[in-house]
C-alpha cells in the first residue's frame, strides 16, 4: 500500500492558539456516544487509558499540559489527581508522542491488555475492523469502528524526520480537537475491559484540500520496554498480550481429573 504523506494536525486543546479545536456532542467524527469504555477517561482538556490501578497512558503532548497535584484524571470509573508524569525521554511532537501518568489515588476497574506486536506495513490489512473510544466532549464517552489505512515508523514535515510509530487510521471515522491520548483497539467492542489496546490518539491527518484523512495513533507496542520500566518504580505492571495467562498443560489434566470426579460423585450419589 502506498501511503502519501498527509499534513499533521494535533487533537489536544490544550494548544488551543495552534490548533483547530471542536466540542461538538460527539467528538469522534461519525461516532457515538456510549456509557461504556471504563478505562477510557478524560485528563486535561484530552483523554487517557487507564492501564493499571494508578497509571493512565495518553499523549505526550497532552501530559506535556498536565499540572502535577490539581489536573485530575476523570472517567466512568471514578477521579483521581495526578502526583507524577513521565514522558518518553526523546517526545518532542509528533516524535515518540507517549507518556504515562501516575494517579495519587487507585482507580478500581477492569483495564485493557496492550498489544506487544508492532504492527508493520503489510500487516495492516489483516487487522480487520478496529474501535476507537474518546473520553473528551462525549456523554459521557464516544466510540466509533474504522479500519487501519497504514503504519509508519517515521514522519517527515517541513524537512525534519521523527521517530512516530504510527498506525494510520481511514477518514471514515476520525478524531478531533480534544481526543489526543485517547484509546485505538482491535476488533469490535464495546468496552475497554480487557480488550486489545493497540494504540494512544497522536494527531489528526489532513490532505492538501484540508479534509480529514483519518487519525495516527502512537503504537503502544513500540514502548513496551518503557512502560514495563516506568512502572515497576510502584510495584506495578500493564498486561501485555504475550502475558496473559493460559492454563498449564498439568492444570488442564486436574480441571479434568476434578471434572471426572464430581461426575462419579454426581453419578453414585444418584444411584446410592
Amino acid at each position: 500500500m502506498k501511503y502519501r504523506q498527509p499534513s499533521l494536525r494535533l487533537l489536544s486543546c490544550v494548544f488551543a492558539s495552534a490548533l483547530w479545536c471542536a466540542s461538538p456532542a460527539h467528538a469522534i467524527v461519525n461516532g457515538t456516544s456510549t456509557t461504556s469504555f471504563t478505562a477510557v477517561g478524560e485528563l486535561g482538556g484530552a483523554s487517557g487509558v487507564l492501564i493499571a490501578d494508578n497509571w493512565v497512558l495518553t499523549a505526550a503532548h497532552v501530559a506535556n499540559g498536565l499540572t502535577v497535584g490539581s489536573s485530575s484524571f476523570d472517567s466512568l470509573s471514578g477521579a483521581s489527581l495526578i502526583d507524577a508524569v513521565y514522558t518518553f525521554s526523546s517526545a518532542a511532537f509528533p516524535n515518540n508522542d507517549i507518556a504515562l501518568v501516575h494517579l495519587t489515588t487507585a482507580l478500581d476497574t477492569a483495564t485493557p491488555i496492550l498489544n506487544d506486536q508492532v504492527i508493520k506495513n503489510n500487516q495492516v490489512a489483516s487487522l480487520g475492523t478496529l474501535t476507537m473510544a474518546t473520553a473528551q466532549n462525549q456523554t459521557p464517552n464516544g466510540f466509533a469502528t474504522t479500519l487501519a489505512s497504514g503504519a509508519i515508523i517515521t514522519n517527515t514535515q517541513n524537512n525534519v524526520t521523527s521517530t512516530v510509530n504510527w498506525l494510520i487510521t481511514d477518514g471514515q471515522a476520525y478524531l478531533q480537537g480534544g481526543d489526543s491520548g485517547s484509546a485505538l483497539f482491535k476488533g469490535v467492542v464495546s468496552d475497554s475491559a480487557g480488550s486489545l489496546l493497540l494504540g494512544i490518539a497522536s494527531a489528526a491527518l489532513t490532505g492538501d484540500t484540508g479534509n480529514s484523512e483519518g487519525s495516527a495513533f502512537v503504537q503502544v507496542a513500540n514502548y513496551k520496554s518503557w512502560i514495563n520500566a516506568t512502572m515497576a518504580s510502584s510495584g506495578q505492571k500493564a498486561i501485555w498480550a504475550s502475558s496473559v495467562p493460559e492454563p498449564s498443560t498439568l492444570a488442564l489434566y486436574a480441571m479434568a481429573g476434578l471434572a471426572i470426579l464430581a461426575f462419579r460423585t454426581g453419578h453414585f450419589g444418584r444411584n446410592g
